[in-house]
């Protein structure tokens, strides 16, 4: 797959990141979202969290924001994470892990590897500002964490790491995006 050529979030708002004031709703009390059987790599879903301003547990890295891989194997992937409390929403295109880093596999991911994948099931939790996930509740097999020095995202995904930077804005030079925004009618004049 050529993640550079899958379209990024088109939503302006996507981009912003909201203070944690404790207003909104609880993260428990918003519904958990999985991929959808219509799902694809092109077309963003709407924010889980959006409107929950609960502070993020001790121990969270403030991974919220829309992320650009720019350095390794996964180069041109691009992901929106959304946090609130305990919990954190990792979406790409349409595929979407939503869990509760509470280190059990009931709480984790429940969903499929990718649009189409295989069903997996991870356990998730925070540790010193790392957030590790462990499919099946075995071996970290994931990690994501921020650069302390310029405040990238080093994501490891099994030997590979990638470096992510976040973006402010949508991309609407890119064609994929454009096209995105174009048929949703956000493009802006």
């Amino acid at each position: 797959m050529d993640h550079a050529a899958l379209a990024r979030p088109h939503d302006p708002t996507d981009y912003v990141i909201p203070t944690l004031d404790g207003s909104g709703p609880k993260a428990a009390h918003v519904p958990k979202e999985v991929t959808g059987p219509d799902a694809s790599w092109n077309v963003w879903p709407s924010r889980i969290l959006d409107g929950c301003r609960e502070p993020l547990v001790d121990g969270a890295a403030d991974l919220r924001g829309v992320w650009e891989c720019y350095e390794g194997p996964m180069k041109g992937h691009v992901e929106r994470i959304e946090q609130a409390g305990n919990r954190i929403a990792i979406t790409t295109g349409g595929l979407v892990h939503d869990m509760f880093c509470d280190g059990t596999l009931e709480n984790g991911v429940n969903d499929t590897a990718g649009i189409g994948g295989r069903r997996i099931r991870v356990a998730a939790r925070w540790k010193n500002g790392v957030h590790k996930l462990r499919p099946w509740n075995t071996v970290v097999a994931v990690t994501r964490r921020l650069d302390a020095e310029n405040g990238d995202m080093i994501w490891r995904y099994g030997r590979r790491i990638n470096r992510l930077r976040r973006l402010t804005a949508p991309p609407f030079d890119h064609p994929a995006t454009r096209a995105a925004a174009e048929a949703a009618g956000t493009l802006p004049e």
